[in-house]
């Protein structure tokens, strides 16, 4: 246990570093433009960070205080999780109004029906309950992503390679988050210790993977096309339909003509 805890010491102070480090490549080479919602979520982890260090020296690692504190900073940082999620849903196909329209509502019912059950199965302890609460955000999470990389591959829709990495990033968190939450809610106070472990070597591989596909400066989101007014339509809608009317016409004439020569 005394390794254990060594081991996990050293890989917090990894993930703090790794952290402020994204968030300044993120400043650096200005992506807070490109992933606003991305750049808050890495912002509030990095804060994160020493509140938590700052409440457990105050109060102690195993103090209500402390738990309150660090559950409170959680469901701001999940939150934030779940708007960079969307924003790379929309980043990969949000430019195409007709299938974004039926992907955003099949996402919101999927992460809906995800937190609903999530919600019905929480136990009475408040622990186990937002213990269940945030494996519920992550399981919506990973469901979402899952499902809008379908809709891309359905569509033939490109991907560009940041996107796709920080898409891979969130959904091995998500899903890691889903197993380790499982375990310890099983048992609770016996595998603590390892669930920090696990939940901080899980988030510096994200970390890693974030920091590689944001190296590079990257491109502003495309404009969406614009679209005609609805007075134009009006006008050229009834010229479009005679033009046709008199094609079919005149074809119609040329096949009855051909008919009649056999």
């Amino acid at each position: 246990m005394a390794e254990i805890a060594t081991f996990e010491k050293a890989l917090w102070g990894l993930s703090v570093l790794l952290k402020w480090g994204l968030l300044g490549l993120l400043i650096y080479r200005k992506h807070y433009r490109t992933f606003p919602f991305f750049f808050t979520y890495v912002l509030l982890t990095a804060v994160q960070s020493p509140v938590l260090f700052a409440s457990y020296r105050m109060w102690g690692f195993a103090s209500v205080t402390s738990g309150n504190v660090a559950w409170g900073t959680q469901c701001l940082v999940i939150a934030a999780r779940g708007l960079a999620v969307a924003e790379i849903c929309r980043r990969i196909i949000g430019m195409y109004r007709g299938i974004w329209a039926l992907a955003s509502r099949l996402l919101l019912a999927t992460a809906g029906l995800v937190l609903l059950y999530s919600w019905a199965v929480a136990r009475p302890h408040w622990q186990a309950a937002v213990l269940n609460c945030d494996r519920g955000l992550e399981l919506a999470i990973a469901g979402v992503l899952v499902m809008v990389f379908l809709f891309a591959r359905h569509y033939e829709i490109e991907v560009e390679q940041t996107v796709r990495y920080l898409a891979v990033g969130l959904f091995l968190y998500s899903c890691f988050s889903v197993v380790n939450n499982s375990v310890l809610e099983r048992w609770m106070w016996d595998y603590a210790l390892l669930w920090n472990l696990f939940r901080t070597l899980a988030f510096v591989a994200s970390l890693l993977l974030w920091g590689w596909a944001l190296r590079a400066q990257q491109p502003e989101t495309a404009a969406l096309p614009g679209m005609l007014p609805d007075s134009t339509y009006r006008a050229l809608a009834p010229e479009l339909n005679l033009r046709l009317k008199a094609l079919n016409e005149q074809l119609g004439k040329s096949w009855y003509a051909e008919a009649r020569k056999h």
